[in-house]
């Protein structure tokens, strides 16, 4: 009768360049699936980024007549309904003519509504004026410089330089701030991320009764799917599934190539489920370091693309669902090596 201690020590004698190689493969593997989540998360949020920088959180409302400006002060009011995480509008008129210096060329100017920078660029100082990188490039101006006012008197000294931005609006001129009650042509307001399907209500609700054509900043491509729905279909391949099946084909054969060894066992009375742990108890050996190994790959893989803690956690899980399913799997269809004649299987050594 077999103790639990002979047993593990057997299983640790055994354990030889094959199962050393298998380490390493069943190592990979697990990198490879939890490598395989991580990048593409990695690759659906760098998506999910380049679409908000590019406006996809959006939604604007232009005046159906010219004539007949919007509300500055409703669209500034929309910024704090739920849901909606910054709201600014384009002037109706534009501020007086700005220089660079006395007697130079008239600088393009836009006047914006408290918060408009912000629907656009979320990191930009609140209500300051601002400069175009596109503006400054043609070397008429540059950040934290004074501009004049025709009369040659200090203006405006806009600090913050915008460098991309999906409007040219704040790209290619100088914008300054005008009071939140100032009339507006364009209504910009940005949703939270779970509430952007609810951006055309909000301002349907704010200018209702036809007086603003209401539309995504960024229109939906058709047939495309989102980072979100590429990420789920990326998931829906079950790469644990594929991991699994790869253990279990690797152990397989390892254990295959040990079926006289086995045999060996069963010839001196060693009962087929003593064989069975015993063959349990190595691959435990073995995959404790190569999870550990999987493990501190996927670890520098999600430092390195810098995504969230739950993907690394998703990652895990499904490196350890490959790992515990494939060495179950594996051990019990072992058992069918130990089931056939033991004088052919020793025969075949």
């Amino acid at each position: 009768m077999w103790r639990p201690d002979q047993l593990l020590g057997e299983a640790l004698r055994n354990l030889g360049t094959a199962h050393r190689i298998l380490g390493v493969v069943i190592a990979l593997v697990l990198a490879g699936v939890s490598g395989y989540v991580i990048v593409q998360a990695d690759r659906a949020l760098n998506q999910e980024e380049q679409l908000r920088a590019a406006g996809s959180l959006v939604w604007v409302a232009t005046a159906t007549d010219e004539t007949v400006p919007l509300s500055g002060a409703v669209c500034t009011r929309a910024g704090a309904w739920p849901g909606v995480a910054a709201a600014g509008g384009l002037a109706v008129r534009s501020p007086g003519p700005l220089y660079a210096y006395h007697g130079g060329l008239e600088l393009p100017v836009q006047a914006v509504t408290p918060g408009a920078v912000q629907v656009f660029l979320p990191e930009a100082p609140w209500a300051m004026p601002t400069v175009g990188g596109e503006l400054v490039q043609t070397g008429q101006v540059g950040a934290g410089q004074w501009l004049l006012a025709a009369d040659g008197s200090r203006a405006v000294r806009p600090e913050h330089q915008v460098e991309q931005a999906p409007v040219s609006v704040l790209t290619s001129n100088v914008t300054t701030m005008v009071l939140a009650d100032t009339p507006v042509s364009t209504c910009w307001v940005r949703m939270q991320p779970g509430a952007v399907s609810a951006g055309g209500d909000v301002l349907a609700a704010a200018f209702p009764g036809g007086t603003a054509t209401i539309a995504r900043f960024l229109p939906e491509a058709t047939g495309v799917l989102t980072p979100a729905q590429q990420w789920q279909a990326a998931l829906a391949l079950q790469p644990w599934l594929i991991g699994a099946l790869m253990i279990t084909a690797a152990v397989l054969l390892v254990s295959w190539s040990r079926r006289s060894q086995l045999a060996v066992y069963r010839t001196f009375g060693t009962p087929r489920t003593v064989v069975m742990v015993m063959l349990a108890a190595e691959l435990v050996l073995i995959a404790l370091p190569a999870g550990a190994a999987a493990a501190l790959a996927a670890t520098i893989t999600a430092a390195a693309t810098g995504v969230p803690l739950q993907v690394l956690g998703i990652a895990a899980r499904y490196a350890a669902a490959a790992l515990l399913i494939g060495t179950a799997a594996s051990t019990l269809l072992a058992a069918t090596l130990l089931r056939g004649s033991l004088t052919e299987t020793l025969r075949d050594r």
